[in-house]
């Protein structure tokens, strides 16, 4: 036996099938990203990092302004500059590499939830919606089940739960939100003349409330697709979640070695900067200088637990890209930091000799 469609009814078994188990797993990837927006390990330690440590170490440093190099006449001041700007450059840098990571992981988490783009929509819409789209009914599942449904819906008593704002508030968003994109945002499956003709809607309801709530529908990228389609755009959008998501954990986990990374050396400095006997500048560009020797290290962790079982073997051309965009991003700042802090240890050195 066949369908309309052209699918046998164990055909369209196999796909109802496929969409219960895909329901699945995209309720785990999305208790995974979940996982992340309230991640304990980052929500712990970014309040000890800027709060109690750092604050005490620009403490420490903000003490020091003055010229240090006074019995050196002229050059004093040169000096001194110098050697603040070679003990802030990596004190900031650590700074600013756990934060941009925690950028990253910020980013990731808007482009996993929210995409401008949805099959079978305008191309023109640029019109942000959540990424896990709202899901109709299969027309082609039952033809005559779809126009009941889509009869109950527009029922007049029924349209306002989808759209439950005041009118003010209606004019404001949704009749605003459909001339700012053209009618591009009214799903096609839901034209006005085609709800009309089929007697869905009828001519004495306002076409403007059948439009809001199509608009409302437009937001959440409602459509009616066939099983067919409904498939293939669930296998899509896995696919989508899949890409985001594993850059998402890989992120998360550098963030947190990087939050780790900085405030074991932070804290590390802080008892030696607490003792008077200690110059400060020395022990600041030292613990920064071991900072920079070991944060690029430190960073590419993740990446390389998941090659170690390959042991020499690995072939970094065939890392993905997109796991080694903080690397990329922070890598020269981070070289550089290593002379920088090397040449503040020599000199704060000299200071503390002569």
């Amino acid at each position: 036996m066949t369908t309309p469609a052209g699918f046998s009814d164990a055909e369209r078994n196999a796909m109802r099938a496929f969409l219960q188990r895909a329901e699945v797993r995209m309720s785990t990837m999305h208790r995974i990203a979940t996982a992340f927006i309230g991640g304990a390990g980052l929500l712990l330690l970014i309040p000890t990092f800027l709060r109690d440590v750092i604050d005490t170490i620009i403490t420490i440093l903000l003490k020091q302004i003055g010229n240090q190099f006074a019995h050196l006449g002229d050059l004093s001041a040169v000096l001194t500059l110098v050697l603040f700007g070679l003990t802030a450059y990596p004190l900031l840098l650590s700074l600013w590499v756990p934060l941009y990571a925690l950028y990253l992981i910020l980013k990731d988490m808007v482009v996993f939830y929210f995409s401008i783009y949805a099959p079978n929509f305008n191309p023109a819409l640029r019109h942000p919606t959540f990424s896990l789209n709202a899901l109709a009914f299969s027309p082609d599942e039952s033809p005559r089940a779809k126009e009941a449904i889509m009869r109950y819906q527009y029922d007049p008593a029924h349209v306002q739960f989808t759209i439950p704002f005041s009118e003010a508030k209606r004019v404001a968003y949704f009749d605003e939100l459909i001339n700012e994109t053209q009618g591009n945002i009214l799903p096609s499956t839901r034209a006005y003349d085609a709800l009309l003709a089929q007697g869905i809607v009828s001519p004495e309801q306002p076409r403007q409330e059948i439009d809001r709530y199509n608009a409302a529908m437009g937001v959440a990228r409602a459509l009616d697709r066939q099983l067919v389609a409904e498939v293939a755009h669930t296998e899509m959008l896995m696919i989508r979640n899949v890409i985001f998501l594993r850059r998402l954990v890989l992120r998360y986990v550098k963030a947190l070695l990087m939050f780790i990374w900085t405030t074991i050396i932070a804290f590390s400095m802080l008892p030696f900067l607490q003792d008077r006997r200690l110059p400060p500048f020395l022990i600041l560009t030292t613990g920064y200088f071991i900072w920079s020797l070991a944060v690029l290290r430190v960073m590419h962790l993740p990446v390389y637990w998941v090659y170690k079982h390959l042991g020499n073997g690995l072939d970094h051309e065939q890392v993905d890209r997109q796991l080694l965009v903080l690397e990329e991003a922070v890598t020269p700042y981070c070289q550089a930091s290593k002379f920088v802090a090397a040449a503040g240890v020599l000199l704060s050195l000299w200071l503390w000799a002569s």
